[in-house]
């Protein structure tokens, strides 16, 4: 139903991404949202007609996700939740891993943490910026004056990096300590 585009998928297509080269011409994309139609004999863990979504293929010589069908590794895909239209679902993958990789699985943020996240309102930092309020952190991201609404909806403190100076918003909001983490 629905394929995310990544500036990955960008690199990949220019033959610029050398982690995650593909040999073109291929069918590209990582991301997908979709139903299963059709299920291997031994896969037990999902059923026709279910809402999945996931990162299935676009590297390491895997069809991408730019098809109409695919055929994909049930471990690459999980159910795809309800609440989210098949263009959302197929958004998120990439940028979730990203975000939860460098927040969860290298910063170990956890709660009562002073969290900077910059790009608050991107693809991944919009994600960093949630993820970072659900385990309990202090989160302040920041972002163009155009993004401010944005950042402050998702419950992070926006800070204008155009109308302040990095040395500013840090004595302002740490009174010069510092972030326990900054996510880039």
């Amino acid at each position: 139903h629905a394929a995310g585009v990544n500036p990955l998928d960008t690199k990949i297509a220019a033959g610029a991404g050398a982690h995650a080269r593909q040999a073109l011409p291929a069918v590209l994309g990582l991301d997908l949202a979709g139903t299963v139609i059709e299920l291997g004999e031994a896969v037990e863990s999902f059923t026709q007609g279910q809402e999945v979504f996931g990162i299935p293929g676009g590297i390491g010589g895997a069809q991408g996700t730019m098809a109409e069908y695919i055929a994909v590794d049930v471990r690459l895909i999980a159910p795809k939740p309800h609440t989210l239209a098949m263009r959302e679902a197929a958004a998120l993958p990439l940028v979730f891993i990203t975000a939860w990789e460098g927040l969860v699985d290298r910063a170990n943020v956890r709660a009562g943490q002073r969290v900077l996240i910059h790009g608050g309102a991107g693809g991944v930092g919009q994600v960093a910026v949630q993820l970072a309020k659900a385990r309990g952190a202090d989160v302040y991201a920041t972002g163009s004056a155009a993004s401010l609404d944005f950042i402050r909806s998702l419950g992070a403190t926006a800070i204008d990096y155009q109308a302040q100076s990095v040395e500013d918003y840090v004595e302002h909001y740490t009174a010069g300590e510092g972030f326990d983490i900054v996510y880039d």
